[in-house]
């Protein structure tokens, strides 16, 4: 049985240094950001909420 306070070579060998380095990110210019149509805050909206008709279903 090994010695407990020895350290243990096949376990701790040290990881080799990495060799991949991952490519930086690269914003695109402002002026080729997509157009994006903002989408319509509820808060903001001028028609009651759904839910606000009295709880009364028209049948």
């Amino acid at each position: 049985m090994p010695d407990p306070r020895q350290p243990d070579p096949d376990r701790d060998t040290p990881m080799p240094a990495p060799t991949w380095k991952p490519d930086p990110v690269k914003e695109p210019p402002l002026d080729e950001l997509p157009d994006e149509t903002p989408l319509p805050n509820p808060d903001e909206n001028e028609e009651p909420p759904m839910h606000a008709g009295g709880g009364q279903r028209e049948r």
